[in-house]
């Protein structure tokens, strides 16, 4: 037996699907083929992750279904293995249990991603609704320094950030109100603007499993617009900052962009302050360091 062969029988050789004379002949060449010795280890380690891997996960077990239909393709297959072409068309059935595999993973990844965030949206909306729009709160609004120490002290940066008074490239944003409010499973730093003759709310939260740490912070929309409302968020490391508005989304991103993008990275700086201290003592005298000179005026921590 060469190395061809026992590297075609492999994985029937793993699955101890071979006659015992077979398995022999693969073990004594085993014993003096390194190299297929490495490609027999490769795929036992590969086989065991995989397994592993599903075992940890019970919604990703296959179905009764599925298992039953696929043993009996295995079972075809194994029938014809003496063939030549019948290789291929294992290999196209490993294949294609490792993409369903993998597809089955990816789509319980997404969910799993999609749904947090649509809650977090679904909250959001009801908060702008019933405060910004109606003021109609089950809870009332607590202060912003009240906040801080009772809920979440990242709170404290919305006293003063965003400014009252926000140029952007769509025009100037001004700040009317600031506060802290619950809505649903959530509570909110809230922030309310007016920006060309709409209602819009920036909402700050502790992250729901949507941080992005080691990534450009970058405003993405979430879902549909929901009762003419659209929502956009932007994910830190800790928290996430929406916003949420009548505004039509790209247009809502855009603002995102100049308001909830400077805010998410001045919270990034807060979050960090034992290296942001170690930076400035080691900056010369009356030098500003890159990295606050890229904040621009209103990213300064306080």
């Amino acid at each position: 037996m060469n190395c061809r062969d026992v590297r075609e029988m492999a994985d029937s050789f793993l699955c101890e699907e071979l006659l015992t004379e077979t398995n022999h002949e693969i073990l004594r060449h085993l014993d003096t083929c390194p190299l297929c010795r490495t490609e027999i280890e490769a795929r036992r380690r590969l086989r065991g992750a995989l397994r592993d891997a599903f075992n940890r996960a019970p919604e990703l077990q296959p179905s009764v279904d599925f298992r039953n239909r696929l043993r009996d393709q295995l079972s075809e297959v194994s029938l014809h293995r003496a063939r030549p072409w019948a290789w291929s068309g294992r290999w196209l059935a490993l294949a294609a249990g490792i993409v369903l595999a993998v597809g089955v993973a990816g789509v319980v990844f997404m969910k799993r991603s999609a749904v947090p965030a649509e809650a977090l949206a679904q909250d959001a909306v009801g908060d702008h609704q019933n405060c910004a729009l109606k003021y109609r709160l089950v809870r009332a609004p607590v202060p912003l320094e009240e906040a801080a120490q009772q809920f979440d002290s990242a709170y404290r940066v919305l006293l003063s950030a965003p400014p009252d008074d926000i140029s952007t490239p769509g025009g100037v944003a001004r700040v009317t109100e600031r506060h802290s409010c619950a809505y649903g499973a959530h509570r909110f730093g809230h922030v309310i603007m007016e920006y060309r003759g709409r209602v819009v709310s920036l909402l700050m939260t502790a992250d729901d499993g949507m941080g992005n740490a080691g990534q450009d912070a970058i405003p993405h929309v979430i879902g549909r617009p929901l009762n003419g409302l659209s929502v956009v968020s932007v994910s830190g490391t800790r928290h996430a900052i929406l916003l949420v508005s009548d505004l039509e989304s790209g247009e809502l991103a855009r603002l995102s962009s100049a308001v909830a993008v400077p805010l998410t990275r001045r919270l990034e700086v807060d979050a960090a302050p034992a290296a942001s201290t170690l930076a400035a003592l080691l900056a010369p005298v009356g030098v500003a360091s890159s990295t606050d000179a890229s904040h621009g005026p209103w990213l300064q921590p306080q």
